[in-house]
């Protein structure tokens, strides 16, 4: 003989044993009716500006350059962007740029 399947409460039908469900009140009211509000969006916050420390380079070099990178600036303390930077900068002003 196969199991009853388990009847679900329906809504509104309390028994005996259980208590009344509660009823549903209405929010509390902040004194300003719904259709008075005002319908002109609020103006957003200017964003803050940030300052920028330069312009970003995104580049692909090899793993050993990238290697020697790394170990230089964890021996020296200099972060990789200045130390590449400074590399760039005099390779650039020996070829006249």
């Amino acid at each position: 003989m196969p199991k009853p399947a388990p009847r679900l409460p329906q809504a509104g039908s309390a028994t005996e044993n259980e208590a009344p469900a509660a009823s549903l009140a209405p929010a509390p009211d902040n004194g300003v009716p719904f259709a008075e509000q005002s319908t002109q969006p609020t103006p957003a916050a200017p964003r803050p500006v940030v300052e920028r420390r330069g312009k970003q380079l995104g580049m692909r070099i090899p793993e050993a350059i990238y290697d020697r990178l790394e170990q230089c600036s964890s021996q020296t303390g200099f972060t990789k962007s200045s130390l590449v930077a400074h590399a760039l900068d005099d390779k650039l002003k020996s070829l006249g740029y």
